[in-house]
């Protein structure tokens, strides 16, 4: 089972699964995002998602959604895959 920590205001999530969601090998993630080759941004649920958090990670191609609850379980996960394409503007920012 893969875990994410959290606060709310900044989460800690494996390798692993940012690097499934896009198609990665693990050991290129973390130089991904410090060259930020990886987009990353956090969203707060509201109303009656409140207490669930968007975490989002795109590159290039592919986008990575995965939900968590106020304890750092995925709720949901989900990858948006152009394949050869570029993502549009509007799917590597809320």
């Amino acid at each position: 089972m893969i875990e994410i920590e959290g606060t709310g205001q900044s989460f800690t999530v494996p390798a692993e699964l940012i690097a499934q969601g896009l198609k990665l090998a693990p050991e290129a993630v973390q130089p991904m995002l410090a060259g930020r080759q990886i987009s990353t941004w956090v969203e707060a649920g509201v109303d009656a998602d409140f207490g669930t958090f968007r975490l989002t990670f795109a590159n290039d191609k592919r986008r990575l959604r995965v939900i968590v609850d106020a304890l750092g379980s995925i709720v949901s996960h989900s990858t948006l895959d152009f394949g050869g394409h570029d993502l549009p503007p509007g799917a590597r920012r809320p």
